[in-house]
């Protein structure tokens, strides 16, 4: 298959903001390049941190409160084949392939921005993840592509998403004294706050339960999944996640919680991770944010297909089927709120904007209560995370009423997308 690129837009500025942070607000660490043995559950097991071509990995970390923590999976899109990995010139990628691009917290806004005032999470520890390797955060694998079009030219790609997660959480583990006074075996944060932001919002999922285990196992450790809503396809789960010839070969990182995740379809994949993670941690609190009509969400799927072979190449940009990939959302997510009722909740929000953590609508968003209250996300996430539990609601707009159709007509549609895609990928 040809290469998938973005067209002219460029994916290096996913989540970039012009306005900045004070650059020593967070902190970046510089990973050096190597093997390294770190040690998950009962086993030791080699890693080998890196970006996609074998670039240096890094990642940021923000000094706080020594008993709270932010910890934050950033997204930037995802590869597993010839076709999504391959980059051409002048052309942007499906995924970010280097820690230095989009990838900067202090460059960001909303719930990364520790320097506004209104920011609740602002005196806590944080520490940001960095993504570029494709394979949101849960891959320690080498995968050689053939090259359709050259086969003498394979391309290799280095799915060490996993690898980099586990050496930050070792780094954590290794370095609680110095960072946040916590001595082994005597202390541990009181809560944490698991977060990622499309791509990394799987990563997160899937990598809470090391986090649970390694830093939190008396904290209360609360997820929030932001703009992941696992509207995926078939091929695309068997072409990059399961078993040892897969891009991301997955399973050899689960935790065990997961054990019974495979196989399984499309349609029940989210819901069966989220679901594995409602029921293993009863106790703990798990979210999800997203917009009704997300048009970066939508144009992934027309990837997916695209790469399936289920929709013709012409066909990636047309994102005609943003209701259906509203519908399947809807469906995964309302299916995860009658599940689970105790410790799951969504928030879904109008228009075809992806993400909210990452942007000023992490403070400006609000929705309507069935009892005719306003209530804002922030009020939402906050009282997941212990303020005020009676603001942690499902809370969604009416979809076909107030979910943003009337920006979905012929005549608005395009303008309505563009503006949304903006926002994301940049200019």
């Amino acid at each position: 298959m040809k290469p998938i690129s973005i067209g002219g837009v460029c994916l290096v500025s996913l989540f970039f903001s012009n306005a900045l942070q004070a650059q020593d607000v967070w902190q970046k660490i510089n990973v050096q390049p190597g093997q390294y043995s770190v040690k998950l559950g009962d086993k030791q097991r080699m890693i080998t941190p890196s970006c996609a071509f074998g670039q240096p990995y890094s990642f940021y970390i923000k000094p706080g409160k020594v008993d709270r923590v932010v910890m934050y999976f950033n997204g930037g899109g995802a590869c597993w084949d010839f076709g999504t990995c391959a980059i051409q010139p002048n052309q942007a990628p499906v995924y970010v392939p280097t820690a230095d691009a989009a990838n900067n917290p202090n460059e960001m806004q909303g719930l990364l921005n520790m320097e506004d005032p209104d920011n609740p999470y602002k005196n806590w520890t944080a520490v940001f993840l960095p993504y570029c390797t494709g394979d949101v955060f849960t891959g320690s694998k080498q995968s050689v592509y053939e090259n359709p079009l050259d086969p003498s030219s394979p391309l290799a790609i280095q799915h060490r998403g996993f690898d980099n997660f586990a050496y930050v959480l070792n780094y954590l583990k290794q370095q609680r004294r110095n960072l946040f006074g916590w001595n082994k075996g005597d202390f541990q944060p009181a809560k944490i706050l698991v977060a990622g932001s499309s791509a990394g919002s799987y990563g997160a999922a899937l990598n809470y339960p090391w986090i649970k285990r390694v830093l939190g196992k008396e904290a209360k450790v609360s997820f929030v999944s932001d703009g992941g809503a696992g509207v995926i396809t078939d091929g695309f789960i068997s072409t990059a996640l399961f078993g040892a010839s897969s891009s991301w070969y997955i399973d050899q990182n689960l935790h065990p919680i997961f054990s019974r995740l495979a196989p399984v379809d499309a349609a029940d994949f989210l819901p069966k991770v989220m679901g594995t993670l409602a029921n293993r941690y009863e106790g703990e609190k798990f979210g999800q944010y997203t917009n009704a009509y997300d048009a970066v969400q939508t144009l992934f799927l027309n990837i997916m297909e695209v790469s399936d072979g289920t929709r013709p190449p012409q066909a990636l940009y047309d994102l005609s089927n943003l209701p259906v990939w509203s519908a399947r959302m809807l469906q995964i997510t309302g299916g995860l709120t009658q599940a689970f009722p105790r410790n799951y909740r969504r928030y879904v929000d109008p228009g075809c904007n992806h993400t909210v953590l990452r942007f000023e609508e992490f403070y400006t968003s609000s929705l309507t209560t069935r009892t005719g209250l306003n209530l804002s996300f922030l009020d939402w996430l906050t009282g997941m995370t212990g303020r005020d539990k009676d603001d942690w609601k499902n809370l969604s707009c009416t979809p076909g009423i107030s979910c943003g159709e009337e920006n979905l007509s012929p005549e608005l549609i395009q303008q309505t997308i563009g503006t949304c895609l903006k926002r994301s990928f940049g200019p």
